[in-house]
């Protein structure tokens, strides 16, 4: 008997949270299932999914409507945020019924037995799988926002909650979002001790690569180029402890500008007046004042993670919204210190400040002595810890299974 077929449906080619974890369930859904992965978005990490083996399209007629911690609209026309929104967001909302009909026609074509949407925004394409009839897992890796009214939040939980077959969220917190249901379940984000194995990495020389002594301390952020991610306030508590850790430099992994580009100044200058500044030239700017250009670098992307997260010394999450965080369960397995903000989410993966440091979201005088803290402490129960949690908590092998079985569910009543 052939092995039945799941589509899945992934808001964004970016090589952020939800795509590699993605990514690392199917290394284990694959041995077992036909997959294939529809992106609704060109990104670096598709490429990465072909040379693994996976089957991936790209279909930009899908869409999506964002109602979450990191991306929502205002309603509101008397803040800049309607008024930067706006267009983005008509461009989402015609875009509906076109991203309905199109997954009804990728559903018939593709003929899966099963449909899993790896996020929260991807409304129509999750009406369009209720009207079709195909068994419909929907996980939700973000926590929905809730607005001033609650009004656009209370639809998409209901609408979610009416087609899914199956509701997985990443934490109880985020769960309690979507109002729990019987067909709702918590399986943690996870990752693999095999790939992420302190004892087993390649030796990258960060240091060497980025012109530091070896005895530099190194502060990294993976992934920074949005806003809800926290940059500007790291780079800002890092600039305040420059002084008292004088041996210590900041690394920017992951997507985004390597140099900033300040060439269109009309351009910075709207951004400016609409409360859309340019990350990277207001990170920038911090460098320059505290004359840290020695001391703040811009990798770019990364894939072989384990490897550069062996070769740093403190893992920092300065997220200012709630949020899951992969970079936490990568510091965990290996064996790194992680200064976090206290977010719900981020707290329990932290176990509320027992196994790593939590600073309150955007403070950023928190921020500096909890940084600081994290350089100067001897961290190893805190270490030991988190990897303990780790291991029990968050391990790919336990937790692929458990989605694994969900779908084996799902097909046993359909």
């Amino acid at each position: 008997m052939s092995a039945k077929k799941i589509l899945y449906v992934q808001h964004t080619g970016a090589n952020g949270g939800a795509t590699m974890s993605l990514f690392y369930l199917l290394e284990y859904v694959k041995k077992e299932f036909n997959i294939v992965v529809y992106f609704i978005s060109e990104g670096p990490a598709i490429e990465f999914y072909k040379n693994a083996g996976i089957r991936c399209v790209v279909n930009k007629s899908l869409g999506k409507l964002a109602h979450c911690h990191g991306e929502s609209q205002s309603l509101n026309p008397c803040s800049f945020k309607f008024y930067r929104d706006v267009k983005a967001y008509l461009k989402n909302y015609l875009k509906l019924i076109p991203s309905y009909c199109r997954m009804k026609a990728i559903i018939a074509e593709e003929k899966p037995d099963i449909v899993h949407l790896n996020s929260s925004v991807l409304i129509s394409e999750g009406l369009a799988v209720k009207l079709v009839g195909v068994p419909l897992i929907w996980h939700i890796r973000e926590f929905l926002e809730y607005g001033k009214f609650k009004i656009r939040y209370r639809l998409l939980r209901k609408l979610i909650g009416y087609c899914a077959d199956v509701i997985i969220a990443l934490s109880k917190s985020e769960l309690e979002r979507i109002a729990p249901t019987k067909e709702s379940v918590i399986i943690p984000n996870f990752v693999n001790l095999d790939k992420f194995n302190y004892l087993k990495t390649n030796k990258v020389n960060l240091r060497g690569q980025l012109g530091i002594s070896p005895d530099s301390k190194i502060i990294a952020i993976l992934g920074w180029h949005s806003p809800v991610k926290g940059a500007l306030p790291l780079m800002k508590a890092f600039a305040e402890i420059k002084d008292k850790q004088p041996n210590s430099v900041l690394v920017f992994f992951g997507e985004g500008p390597i140099k900033a580009d300040n060439s269109s100044r009309i351009k910075n200058f709207l951004r400016s007046v609409a409360g859309r500044k340019n990350l990277r030239i207001e990170i920038q700017k911090i460098i320059d004042a505290n004359q840290l250009s020695d001391r703040v670098f811009f990798p770019g992307v990364i894939f072989d993670l384990a490897s550069y997260i062996a070769e740093v010394d403190v893992i920092a999450v300065p997220f200012t919204q709630s949020h899951f965080a992969r970079p936490i369960l990568e510091a965990g397995a290996m064996k790194k210190i992680v200064v976090a903000s206290d977010l719900d989410g981020t707290r329990e993966m932290i176990l509320n400040g027992k196994a790593g440091y939590l600073a309150k979201p955007g403070d950023i005088h928190d921020w500096s002595q909890q940084l600081d803290l994290a350089l100067s402490s001897n961290n190893q129960e805190k270490i030991e810890l988190m990897y303990e949690n780790t291991l029990l908590s968050y391990n790919a092998d336990i937790n692929a299974e458990k989605t694994i079985n969900q779908y084996k569910s799902v097909l046993a009543s359909a």
